[in-house]
């Protein structure tokens, strides 16, 4: 059995670049947004209720930190609607094409019965004649 790293550990081996590119990046979008606001690191680990350390690893981007303390380090600044907003689902186009990707072709009546289509005015199977009308009702 292999020896896991200690909890906390930067093991930088198991995380992809782009992952590690990113978490840099957002701590220093983090630390520049606090620093425009004149907030000093304890200013903004009193406001996250978190230590000055934590605040630290998180703008140096240390994959060891966790999710909800970035979260609410956007909160603290006002920015976590906009996470909110570029991770809403209407927002994933790759989702949104696979989703459209797997739309059935045709879509049949329970039972396997073919109903025919009648041309409007056409009498139905009672007797009575439809028009568009009848038929948008409810629309």
């Amino acid at each position: 059995m292999t020896p896991s790293a200690p909890k906390g550990s930067n093991n930088s081996t198991a995380m992809p670049h782009p992952v590690t590119r990113a978490l840099r990046q957002l701590g220093h979008d983090l630390s520049v947004a606090r620093r425009t606001r004149r907030w000093t690191q304890q200013n903004l680990a009193q406001r996250m209720d978190t230590s000055v350390s934590t605040v630290r690893r998180m703008e140096d981007g240390n994959p060891g930190t966790a999710l909800h303390t970035f979260l609410r380090a956007l909160h603290v600044l006002g920015r976590l609607e906009d996470m909110v907003r570029i991770m809403a689902l209407d927002q994933d186009t790759l989702g949104l094409e696979l989703t459209q990707q797997q739309l059935p072709q045709r879509v049949r009546s329970p039972g396997g019965k073919k109903t025919k289509a009648r041309p409007s005015g056409a009498p139905a199977e009672d007797g009575q004649t439809t028009t568009d009308e009848d038929e948008l009702k409810g629309f």
